[in-house]
């Protein structure tokens, strides 16, 4: 199975410790499974800007980050759900085709057209609204689950 690189470009930093300590834990669990990076960047709301303003600031950063990568995966309630099986086979399709692959987690007022426009694909974490804080947990908690059905370990059961 190949390794290959994640990258996650998310808007803001995680506000409660105990998210932080959660992201931290399950960046520390995915290494041993991929390299992975994560990058936040700044967040516009609140600034001052107009709230389009704000997502183009937003916009350009997050693709900024992801400059590098192969494959961008917007994170957005209107992209493809799949279960964690479905996902861990996409996971392992997209690092074996791309090696290279980034996620997209907007901030509370989602994703400029730029950003939009940027994603090569969308998947939705689920139906119901999460705060953007806690998509990025769900997110990584996911990758975390994906890597360990493929390597047939028992986390996911």
């Amino acid at each position: 199975m190949a390794t290959g690189q994640i990258v996650i470009a998310a808007v803001g930093k995680l506000r409660h410790r105990e998210w932080r300590s959660m992201q931290n834990d399950y960046l520390k669990r995915l290494r041993r499974y991929t390299g992975i990076n994560l990058v936040e960047v700044k967040d516009s709301v609140g600034k001052g800007f107009p709230d389009q303003v704000a997502m183009t600031r937003e916009g350009e950063q997050l693709l900024q980050a992801t400059s590098d990568v192969q494959r961008r995966v917007l994170l957005t309630p209107n992209g493809q759900e799949m279960s964690s099986e479905a996902f861990a086979e996409f996971i392992q399709k997209q690092i074996e085709t791309f090696g290279r692959i980034g996620f997209l987690v907007g901030g509370p007022l989602g994703f400029s057209e730029e950003v939009i426009f940027g994603a090569d694909t969308a998947l939705a974490l689920s139906q119901l609204t999460f705060p953007h804080e806690l998509a990025r947990i769900i997110l990584l908690e996911q990758l975390y689950r994906a890597f360990t059905i493929l390597r047939g370990e028992s986390y996911h059961k």
